[in-house]
């Protein structure tokens, strides 16, 4: 990560590198909240790759302070797909995916192993928490979040393999890992010819599980191609 970023007070979503403003709920958060005052270092993002330093100008705006910096569009994309269950909250298992660096997260339809969550809630909200976790983790490449994905539609991609505890650990070229409700899969639901990885030895929570794959799946590249 360019040490600008890493260093900087907030990182923000704009619309425009060029002329970057913020929206009514981030100037609540920059100037509220964090309360940054004037000659603070800001990075602004348009979420697209292209980021550039702002210094805080006055009581509530950004001013260009640097030069624009484009980083290239993600070769690999990584991605995790996750049923969303009851007791559970899908939006913290979206958040915490954004933060760990997953650039597809895939909302599963209800399996049949799974008592449903409360996907519908996700739909007003995903946008938000998806900037909100860029911004906290200093990403300038917003992800997608996938509603409403059919499990046997997304079996029949490449590098796919579903999250197994029986499995050898995960390797090789999976840029896509499927997690399973608590209980797993029903075997009709997965071809015996679909992968299998392991993510670890321990039994996990089906939330806890979405954040484990997604940080193994990252690591597990960051070794072998890097990343951005």
């Amino acid at each position: 990560m360019n040490p600008l970023l890493r260093s900087a007070a907030a990182h923000v979503v704009v619309a425009s590198v060029a002329s970057p403003e913020l929206d009514e709920h981030d100037a609540h958060h920059v100037f509220r909240v964090l309360r940054l005052r004037e000659g603070s270092r800001v990075t602004a993002t348009d979420g697209a790759g292209s980021w550039v330093e702002c210094v805080v100008a006055g009581r509530d705006a950004l001013e260009v302070a640097g030069d624009v910096h484009t980083e290239p569009a993600i070769e690999h994309r990584l991605g995790v797909a996750f049923v969303p269950v009851k007791a559970e909250r899908p939006e913290n298992t979206v958040r915490q995916l954004v933060e760990v660096g997953i650039d597809d997260i895939y909302v599963l339809q209800p399996t049949k192993r799974a008592v449903a969550g409360s996907r519908d809630r996700l739909v007003d909200r995903v946008a938000r928490i998806t900037r909100e976790a860029c911004m906290q983790s200093r990403r300038v490449h917003l992800p997608t979040v996938h509603l409403g994905v059919n499990l046997a539609d997304l079996l029949t991609g490449e590098f796919v393999a579903v999250a197994d505890p029986e499995a050898p650990p995960l390797q090789g070229d999976t840029r896509l890992l499927v997690v399973g409700p608590e209980g797993g899969f029903a075997p009709e639901e997965v071809a015996a010819n679909v992968a299998r990885a392991g993510i670890g030895p321990a039994v996990l929570r089906a939330e806890t599980a979405a954040v484990v794959a997604g940080a193994r799946l990252v690591a597990l590249h960051e070794a072998r191609h890097g990343r951005q």
